[in-house]
């Protein structure tokens, strides 16, 4: 589900612009709902996805499921100013390719 929140969120950002009133339509409330989800740093995603094929099917699954709560991540990072938050979603930008 949480997957499906941070598409609708970001959809609705992209379509009718950020609202910092509100914090379902704030990019930055996003930015940290989706950190606060993921349970890897993108070093760690990264360093289980090179041998992704030989991991227990709970671990690929874990990844499978960063990468898809990571989908929104190339267009929220275009709202923020630069800060720890906006790296560490740049840094899951460069990973996610990485994950199964």
């Amino acid at each position: 589900m949480a997957q499906q929140d941070f598409m609708l969120r970001m959809w609705v950002i992209d379509q009718l612009g950020p609202d910092d009133t509100d914090s379902d339509w704030s990019p930055e409330a996003l930015a940290s709902d989706t950190l606060d989800t993921l349970t890897f740093t993108p070093a760690q995603a990264a360093g289980l996805a090179e041998g992704w094929r030989d991991l227990p099917i709970e671990q690929i699954r874990e990844l499978r499921s960063h990468k898809n709560l990571t989908t929104h991540l190339g267009s929220l990072v275009r709202y923020l100013a630069p800060s720890p938050v906006h790296e560490r979603l740049v840094a899951w930008t460069a990973t996610r390719p990485l994950l199964p």
